[in-house]
């Protein structure tokens, strides 16, 4: 199906700015436009520090460009896979404990919603295998094939934030919108759903008694000025990006290796996001003559899902100029994606009736209707499915062997984010080029790597990744949370029970800043309805255990 937006509603959506960026009212924040692939969204889709890959590479922070000879290799420098001198099969399983904070809000209690997730995956699996082996100027050639995982979006966050006044409510911005952009009911008085879910928040809002509509426009009738709302926000990411890659590389001489690497990228990306409002009188109700209909509260709940495919080109080379040292390089392609999106909502209601129900609801024994109502699902799929690029990558790296026992490894990493496009979308003229430009530059990416043999069959192990400088200005306020910097330490152990079998152990501890943003906001042309900002402080503790084989 094929979106059609008014030129305000395009506008706000494709910006998907601060608050207050531009003259027309601007919707945004984390409850919002989630029925599209923002700029926002593309970043952090691209985001990747590649922090992941075999226990091995991750206990040695993954500094692998220069070092290779590990399944890894494959994403980083294919020029790697040149090293092996057997063949090697491994499997490499990981478990995920994600936390999350938000200082200066409160926290809210739930069965359904949490700052926790743990998760079991795949964090790498694959083989390689020599198929040519010669005396000449060309060593030997070696192909290989693995999964490894490049981005994981697994994680939770929610706070509450009370005492907030009415005039901030969600129940306004919905008001709002609904003027703005000139929404109309039937002549009897209800609402389609059409063929534009940017509007769907408001239709909910109408049929759940959020606002109301006469002659003269849009209204609030149960939410009184004075009442005090307490507001809900709850964040579910659910996902990850795996990539398969097939790959050679050549040795010759045991001087210069040379790889390349096809990469085909799988992406799976949920995000749930909830919002409530509860609304209380410190003062007192108000009389049934006053407001005959009173919300106790609300409760809003949407639901994204994207995925599809990508398909990126690697090549690289190292140079080992003397035994113990090896200078490695790698480019990564852009990666083309093509995604689908869906998209549904839900919101639910109870109302008081505290005078003599003019309308006629249905009411409980207390005195209370109920209103549940649910969007139709929304998709972007085949011929307008969503196509966007992810940045290009520069690595460098290097390595030394001190004593053939202690190994250092370093290497930089540089992704030019603003080279990240939408190239196709079924919204006509949207393009996120111009605001992709002014919000991103490319990262720097640090990964730190070292390994110490202490007995002939124990290696031990430690790493550091630094990752972060992609968002040109991390102190303004954005709609949606930013990736601002990640920063990782690791350590793990290497045990060689025989000639052909090996088990590595690691762990990962992973510390992600991101920019500060807000539950909802509407701003501009007079209005300004905003919920307060926040920060939220995401942590990682990664296990992961590697069992290989060598033949």
């Amino acid at each position: 199906m094929k979106k059609i937006y008014s030129l305000i509603a395009s506008a706000a959506l494709s910006l998907w700015l601060m608050s207050g960026a531009v003259a027309q009212i601007n919707i945004g924040g984390v409850t919002m436009n989630n029925d599209i692939i923002g700029w926002g969204d593309l970043y952090n889709l691209s985001f990747t520090a590649h922090n992941y890959g075999t226990a091995r590479s991750m206990a040695m922070g993954n500094a692998f460009t220069a070092l290779g000879a590990d399944m890894v290799s494959t994403s980083l420098n294919p020029a790697g896979i040149g090293m092996y001198v057997s063949n090697d099969f491994s499997v490499t399983p990981m478990i995920d404990f994600a936390r999350a904070n938000t200082p200066g809000a409160e926290a809210f209690e739930s069965s359904e919603f949490s700052n926790k997730r743990n998760r079991f995956v795949m964090a790498s699996i694959g083989g390689a295998a020599t198929a040519y082996r010669g005396a000449g100027a060309l060593t030997n050639l070696n192909i290989a094939f693995a999964y490894n995982r490049i981005a994981d979006f697994n994680q939770n966050y929610k706070f509450a934030q009370r005492g907030n006044e009415a005039v901030n409510s969600m129940a306004n911005l919905f008001c709002e919108q609904s003027n703005a952009d000139g929404l109309t009911t039937g002549a009897d008085g209800k609402m389609n759903w059409g063929n534009d879910p940017y509007y769907w928040g408001a239709i909910l809002a109408y049929k759940n008694g959020l606002t109301n509509k006469d002659d003269q426009g849009w209204f609030i009738d149960r939410i009184g000025i004075d009442s005090v709302v307490d507001q809900f926000t709850a964040v579910e990411t659910i996902g990850g990006i795996g990539e398969y890659d097939f790959s050679i590389g050549f040795n010759f001489v045991d001087q210069l290796y040379v790889g390349a690497t096809l990469g085909v990228q799988s992406v799976e990306y949920q995000r749930n996001v909830y919002y409530g409002e509860n609304y209380n009188y410190p003062s007192g109700y108000p009389s049934g003559d006053e407001m005959p209909y009173q919300l106790d509260y609300m409760n809003y709940l949407q639901a994204t899902r994207i995925s599809g495919t990508g398909v990126n080109f690697k090549v690289g080379l190292t140079w080992r100029p003397v035994a113990w040292l090896r200078i490695g390089a790698a480019y990564h392609t852009r990666t083309a994606y093509n995604l689908s999106l869906s998209y549904y909502g839900d919101m639910w209601s109870s109302t008081y009736s505290a005078g003599s129900n003019p309308d006629g609801y249905e009411l409980d024994s207390r005195g209370y209707t109920s209103d549940y109502v649910q969007t139709p699902e929304w998709e972007d799929s085949g011929s307008y499915s969503w196509r966007v690029s992810s940045p290009s990558r520069l690595m460098a790296g290097v390595a030394v062997t001190i004593a053939q026992r202690l190994i250092l490894s370093a290497d930089y990493e540089a992704a030019l984010y603003n080279e990240m496009k939408l190239r196709r979308s079924p919204i006509q003229n949207l393009d996120y080029t111009a605001t992709i430009n002014e919000m991103f530059r490319h990262s720097n990416t640090v990964r730190l790597g070292a390994e110490f043999r202490a007995l002939p069959c124990l290696d031990l192990r430690a790493g550091y990744i630094y990752s972060g400088d992609a968002v040109k200005n991390t102190s303004l306020l954005y709609t949606h949370p930013l990736i601002a910097s990640q920063r990782y330490v690791t350590a793990g152990i290497g045990i060689r029970f025989n000639n052909t079998t090996y088990l590595d152990l690691a762990y990962q501890y992973n510390n992600t800043c991101k920019t500060a943003y807000q539950s909802f906001f509407a701003t501009g042309n007079g209005i300004s309805i905003e919920a307060k900002p926040v920060t939220t402080e995401l942590t990682k503790h990664l296990a992961v255990l590697t069992l290989g084989f060598r033949f």
